[in-house]
């Protein structure tokens, strides 16, 4: 007979209400007791689709019958103290991202958990999906040979205005996109250590005073690069994924990533030459018998976060996100802070009209 975890959710917010709340609500493995949120009209919401205990405040959860699992879907600055109240109450905690604002404050978390033989799991969905799924079964195959460099990019414009456009929330896109796409990456590179990071960050097209444009370098033992570029004032875009190998490349073009490489076996020896180039040419004649693939992106890749969390908790499984991960995840973003910390802006009349002659 299958286990029921018993589950509360703190904060009916975006991704509270359209993933946790739902999906919850919706598993044969998990039991919706108890929701928590300072509106009257989500915990309305909330009450007419689950039935569960409603709260208007953080601690007035634990008046009632404890869950097993805490799911705590609220702003950044908040994490750390809602976290260590529930590992003390004897739950099991499942935070949204970024962890919380430093890696002191993720260690001080980890001890408590350890301290009261409770896990926290970091939702870090997009390592998650189909597409860093087929990537990483691109990288595993070796077609591309060594992998030197993997980009992660998105860009888009979009004047934010919301709460996560201000710092004194722990917004910013380095906190917002900046731990999905770092932990992409870092679970896609090799296993060799961290060695460097630099981050850049500006705030340009937000109402806000928090980062929206964001390039962060990360530099492996073994000479890998991981680069991050989160541009929210771009009106073009640019490829979404470029991954590189020593013998070919694969982008992300819609739904399917495209794969160039060659086999080193079928390439045609080539030699250096030195002294003046061969009738002043710039081309040295080599042609590389190149292979195209079109790699589709399919549904059946998405692993399933919440089934993996009650497999942990009941069978004892290993987690898809282990918290050694998700330390490192915030000990690189504390390293792009301190890089980045003099971050700027374009100061400017706020929608002014532009000039003309």
């Amino acid at each position: 007979m299958n286990q029921i975890t018993k589950i509360a959710i703190v904060g009916l917010g975006r991704i509270g209400w359209r993933f946790h709340f739902q999906q919850a609500l919706s598993s044969d493995q998990f039991e919706l007791t108890a929701v928590v949120d300072p509106l009257p009209e989500r915990l309305s919401e909330a009450r007419a689709a689950a039935g569960c205990e409603t709260h208007t405040d953080f601690e007035s959860l634990w008046s009632g019958p404890l869950p097993d699992v805490v799911v705590i879907a609220t702003p950044t600055t908040l994490h750390e103290d809602m976290t260590i109240r529930a590992l003390n109450e004897g739950c099991h905690v499942i935070l949204e991202k970024p962890m919380t604002t430093s890696l002191a404050s993720a260690d001080r978390m980890i001890a408590q958990a350890k301290k009261n033989n409770r896990r926290i799991f970091l939702y870090q969905p997009h390592r998650l999906t189909p597409e860093t799924q087929t990537a990483r079964e691109i990288i595993q195959s070796g077609k591309l040979g060594p992998i030197y460099a993997i980009h992660r990019g998105v860009y888009r414009y979009v004047r934010r205005n919301d709460w996560q456009s201000l710092r004194k929330n722990g917004g910013g896109m380095l906190n917002n996109y900046g731990a999905h796409y770092l932990d992409q990456l870092i679970y896609l590179s090799d296993d060799s250590a961290i060695t460097e990071v630099d981050c850049k960050r500006w705030a340009i097209a937000t109402r806000g005073d928090a980062d929206d444009v964001v390039k962060a370098w990360v530099k492996k033992e073994s000479g890998q690069l991981l680069d991050v570029q989160i541009n929210q004032a771009s009106a073009y875009t640019m490829p979404l994924w470029h991954i590189c190998g020593k013998y070919g490349t694969a982008i992300r073009e819609d739904n399917v990533f495209k794969v160039r490489y060659y086999d080193p076996a079928e390439a045609p020896p080539l030699n250096v030459v030195e002294g003046a180039a061969p009738e002043r040419s710039y081309d040295n004649r080599d042609r590389l018998p190149w292979r195209e693939e079109d790699i589709p992106i399919t549904r059946d890749k998405q692993r399933d976060f919440y089934a993996n969390i009650h497999d942990v908790i009941v069978n004892n499984a290993t987690p898809y996100i282990r918290i050694e991960e998700s330390r490192e995840l915030m000990r690189v973003m504390d390293l792009c802070r301190q890089t980045g910390s003099g971050f700027s802006g374009l100061k400017d009349e706020q929608d002014s009209p532009p000039h003309r002659q």
